[in-house]
């Protein structure tokens, strides 16, 4: 069965870094370079997920990256920042691939570990 997931394009073509982080992941949007998100750190970082209206992904950027202090509102440059960042759903396509016996008695390519965990710093 084919599985498709929507994710998200993102172009940051503002003069300046974003940087996020979303489950442990960091994400870097250089400017004007894209960036694809899987569907639950677009939710997470910017709000967005298929179908939303802009101004619900504006309100929740402009407080998820500081951009909805009095000053940032009162000069409209939140506005500007969030009209830089360029959206674009990307469709993905995930197709089961169906292994033959000889590809099932494959060993894992990740070694099991053996013995004690040990902790590092």
């Amino acid at each position: 069965m084919d599985r498709i997931a929507v994710h998200l394009r993102v172009t940051n073509t503002n003069d300046f870094e974003i940087e996020d982080r979303y489950d442990g992941v960091p994400y870097k949007f250089e400017p004007n370079k894209a960036v694809t998100l899987p569907p639950e750190a677009a939710l997470h970082l910017l709000g967005w997920q298929p179908g939303i209206d802009p101004s619900v992904c504006e309100k929740h950027v402009s407080r998820r990256w500081g951009w909805n202090t009095p000053d940032f509102m009162k000069s409209g440059d939140a506005k500007k920042f969030f009209a830089k960042l360029e959206f674009k759903p990307v469709t993905f396509k995930t197709v089961e691939v169906i292994a033959t016996e000889e590809e099932d008695m494959l060993p894992s390519p990740i070694p099991p570990r053996t013995g004690a965990r040990e902790a590092s710093a």
